[in-house]
């Protein structure tokens, strides 16, 4: 009885419609290992398949050992969560921005032409010298393809208090354009403010041009848009203009610009966005922050930087899309050096990482850096410590208090590689510090948009103000020392005196430095 069960049973079975070995049977089989019939299945298959692919470019363009490690393993082991982080925040270069810059740099072209005609406008202007700073600027100059210039003025503006009312005279003033960016603009007194001065510029026949970033200002209600646009301003979102999937992949960059220029003869860099917060109306209370006023060669600079964003989110690729600017130069009687730094994803050198680094090799007396955030990379971190083993005055000003607590939590965790190498760490008591500031010696200073973290030194665009002026660097000099004296020194103790579980919180928020 057994052994007839067991015959019946194999007559029960569906006959084979393919041979045991035949190439149609082993293709079917190795059809149903790629697409499972169960539907999790197949979603899962597809998703190591998915992670397969991304391996190639996370192992070949990832910028850190650790970093490779990292997305290997997580892309390998859980691609249904790692793969769209990876393509949100794994790529390291704006690729549609870096083609667009080398059209521009190709000479045959027409993007060439126009910028050999704004190269040749600031020949006249443009320096080279053989010392020190002049190997640092020059250095600078190869990377961001400007020429260092004489016959500018700058003059610093401490605070909302002189920045914004500078700003909003020149804005009145103006006879022939405006050129607006800003990474955050809200839709409060001061953004209210500044959209009823515009329209009335508008009104008056003023052409404006006004970028801001999305993510930035995600809570810029359309109205307000809406509003400029009636009234002839061309006002733009940096990557609106390109389709949804196009702009998921590119989240991770942030247009962190702020600049404004007037006419193509003033222009005002700095670390303020439009908003009630940075006149200290906000709930972190008094806001410290510095814009710098610029007026010679270092304007038609800015407005390079400006075209060149401006372009992309247009959607263009020639010259003759472009707002019609003003390329004549009037030399400043003050004759300072100023090269205007663009930094950000489309640099083939990074910009700004090289900017910190040459300084801190170059530093003799001191180098002071006033910054928010201080999350830096290695290569930054390793050069500050070469120049306090040279008995160079380091000194790291951040604030006391926190807008983004993952920041502050990582700062925590360099207390010890900072204190170990005598690298001063002052904290700003008397509000919150936001200013962008770094001082070499008594010939160098800069003032920018761009921080000490991993976004600013790798995935957000900046322009930063590279200063050569004896007078500029004494009164930066002297405003650093009045943020000082309003600052408490910390020490690893402090750090130290941390309870165990407040230490794995900055380690852990440390690991997360390069999305912060």
């Amino acid at each position: 009885m057994r052994h007839f069960s067991t015959i019946s049973s194999l007559k029960s079975q569906p006959f084979h419609r393919f041979p045991p070995f035949s190439p149609l049977r082993i293709f079917s089989g190795f059809r149903s290992m790629i697409i499972p019939e169960e539907p999790y299945l197949g979603f899962a298959a597809l998703c190591h398949i998915a992670g397969a692919f991304c391996l190639i470019p996370a192992l070949l363009h990832t910028r850190t050992p650790q970093g490779t490690i990292a997305w290997l393993i997580s892309l390998l082991a859980f691609p249904y969560i790692a793969v769209p982080f990876y393509l949100i925040l794994g790529r390291r270069r704006f690729s549609g921005y870096v083609e667009t810059r080398r059209r521009q740099t190709d000479p045959e072209s027409s993007w060439g032409e126009l910028t050999d005609k704004i190269t040749n406008c600031m020949a006249p202007y443009a320096v080279q010298s053989s010392d020190t700073v002049g190997k640092i600027m020059h250095t600078l100059s190869n990377i961001v393809r400007l020429p260092v210039c004489r016959g500018n003025s700058c003059r610093l503006l401490i605070d909302a208090d002189h920045a914004f009312p500078r700003i909003y005279d020149a804005i009145k003033n103006a006879e022939h354009y405006i050129l607006i960016e800003f990474f955050i603009i809200k839709n409060d007194s001061v953004g209210q403010n500044l959209k009823d001065l515009l329209i009335e510029r508008a009104r008056a026949g003023i052409r404006i041009y006004m970028l801001y970033d999305e993510i930035g200002s995600h809570k810029l209600p359309p109205g307000y848009i809406s509003a400029l646009r009636k009234e002839g301003v061309n006002i733009e979102p940096f990557n609106g203009k390109r389709h949804f999937l196009s702009n998921i992949l590119r989240l991770n960059f942030r247009n962190h610009r702020k600049l404004v220029v007037v006419d193509g003869a003033t222009a005002f860099i700095g670390g303020m966005n439009i908003g009630r917060e940075y006149l200290g109306k906000g709930a972190l209370g008094y806001w410290r922050d510095t814009f710098v006023q610029l007026e010679g060669p270092s304007v038609q600079q800015t407005q390079i930087s400006f075209l060149e964003d401006w372009n992309w989110a247009m959607l263009k690729s020639g010259p003759s899309s472009l707002p019609c600017l003003c390329w004549e130069i009037t030399p400043q009687r003050e004759d300072e050096t100023v090269l205007m730094l663009p930094s950000g994803p489309a640099d083939v050198i990074p910009a700004w990482k090289t900017a910190i680094i040459a300084l801190a090799n170059r530093a003799r007396e001191r180098l002071w850096i006033a910054t928010p955030y201080f999350v830096p990379d290695e290569g930054v971190m390793a050069a500050l410590q070469a120049a306090a083993l040279r008995n160079v005055d380091v000194r790291i000003l951040r604030p006391e208090r926190a807008d983004h607590i993952l920041v502050k939590l990582s700062s925590f965790t360099f207390l010890r590689d900072l204190d170990t190498y005598g690298i001063q760490v002052w904290a700003y008591q008397k509000g919150f510090l936001h200013q962008k500031v770094i001082l070499m010696d008594d010939d160098i200073a800069t003032v920018g948009t761009a921080n000490l973290d991993n976004r600013s030194l790798a995935l957000n665009f900046e322009i930063t103000a590279v200063i050569h002026s004896p007078a500029v660097c004494a009164e930066v000099k002297a405003m650093l020392e009045k943020d000082f004296a309003s600052s408490k020194k910390e020490s690893l103790e402090d750090y130290n005196n941390k309870s165990l579980g407040f230490k794995m919180l900055c380690n852990l928020a440390r690991l997360m430095a390069p999305v912060q």
